[in-house]
């Protein structure tokens, strides 16, 4: 059983994220870097990058990395023969991923990262609880694996979504019960629930700006940089909602 540590002493982790959540706006535009005409900037071969050092940079990788993969000039990064060894005994990876269960966004391709980028704990609808939550302290906090950014990601078309809309306010899976909170935020703000082509999307991007929130409260997360966005499955892009730019 991990056991509590909000009593130590402020963290290194702590003094970075107020400087990773200043740049956070202006670091994501609409499309996340892409050049005027949708092209990326980033060659379809790179070099191999050090592991990103602050939070500010960690969340930059995955805009970088999700760039490319919207724009078809993924790097493949850390798929080598050395880096499988490096890996062998020990990892170090600079982010931790919760997401969907869908096999239409597996993270690793969707953020075009490699082997021991990314700590990913997946479960279908990306609400975290249980052992999956705990999954997460051992993958951020700074003792264990010390992941600098933890990231919720959610996606478009999500079957999750649409069975905790079906089923709402009624008995389910705990999934589906999970994501409850963000059906009726979603009524509060206006949505109809007989408007699927307009309330998923409403859903689904409540979900995760919620689970954010839960994560950000969770005094085992303490000084930890969560965010989340919603991939499009239509466009390969990740967006971060506006109420967490802020």
């Amino acid at each position: 059983m991990l056991t509590s540590f909000a009593n130590w002493p402020i963290s290194r982790r702590k003094l970075l994220r107020g400087c990773a959540f200043t740049g956070l706006a202006t670091a994501l535009p609409p499309a996340w870097g892409l050049n005027q005409d949708g092209r990326s900037e980033c060659p379809r071969r790179c070099n191999e990058n050090p592991p990103p050092e602050t939070p500010a940079k960690a969340l930059r990788a995955l805009i970088k990395g999700n760039e490319r993969w919207a724009t078809f000039t993924q790097c493949h990064p850390h798929e080598d023969s050395a880096r499988r060894m490096s890996v062998v005994k020990g990892q170090s990876p600079f982010a931790a991923i919760l997401s969907c269960s869908d096999s239409r966004v597996p993270p690793e391709l969707v953020f075009d990262q490699g082997i021991g980028d990314l700590f990913v704990a997946r479960v279908a609808g990306n609400c975290a609880g249980g052992t999956l939550t705990e999954s997460l302290y051992y993958g951020t906090k700074e003792q264990y694996l010390g992941a600098l950014i933890l990231f919720v990601l959610g996606h478009s078309d999500c079957g999750a979504v649409k069975a905790a809309i079906a089923s709402y306010p009624g008995p389910s899976f705990e999934f589906a019960e999970l994501i409850y909170p963000a059906v009726a935020a979603a009524i509060s703000l206006g949505g109809n629930p007989d408007d699927l082509e307009t309330f998923i999307p409403l859903v689904t991007e409540q979900n995760v700006i919620l689970g954010v929130r839960v994560l950000q409260e969770d005094p085992e997360l303490e000084g930890l940089l969560i965010t989340g966005g919603v991939y499009d499955l239509a466009t390969s892009q990740v967006n971060i909602p506006k109420a967490l730019r802020q």
